[in-house]
């Protein structure tokens, strides 16, 4: 994984795409998962910023999609789509639940 040398980027290795920009409510979960063999491909998703405050209560959504699990995640100000592509898609769910619960973001489980 590269950084480019700046916090908030992501490039190289599993990550695809030409956005490679990432939030920092999305940063536990993706990081959680980069490592895992099973996981083939990280795509990160545009961000939507400049978003009403929740006041700070960061949030992913955790989504079944065909070859992986789909992200809705919450930040403060912002929210970004992350797309991963996987062949265990519960233990790959499992470590991002984990890892988000461990960080005191808010989980849940839905439809897309």
């Amino acid at each position: 994984m590269s950084t480019n040398g700046k916090k908030n980027h992501r490039s190289g290795g599993k990550y695809c795409g030409s956005h490679t920009t990432i939030i920092d409510a999305a940063e536990i979960p993706v990081d959680a998962v980069v490592g895992l063999p099973e996981v083939h491909k990280i795509s990160l998703g545009f961000i939507k910023a400049g978003l009403p405050s929740v006041n700070g209560s960061r949030r992913v959504k955790i989504v079944d999609i065909d070859g992986g699990v789909f992200l809705s995640v919450r930040g403060n100000t912002t929210h970004q789509e992350v797309t991963i592509c996987t062949h265990d898609g519960h233990k790959t769910k499992f470590a991002i639940a984990v890892a988000s619960r461990n960080a005191g973001i808010n989980i849940s489980f839905g439809k897309h």
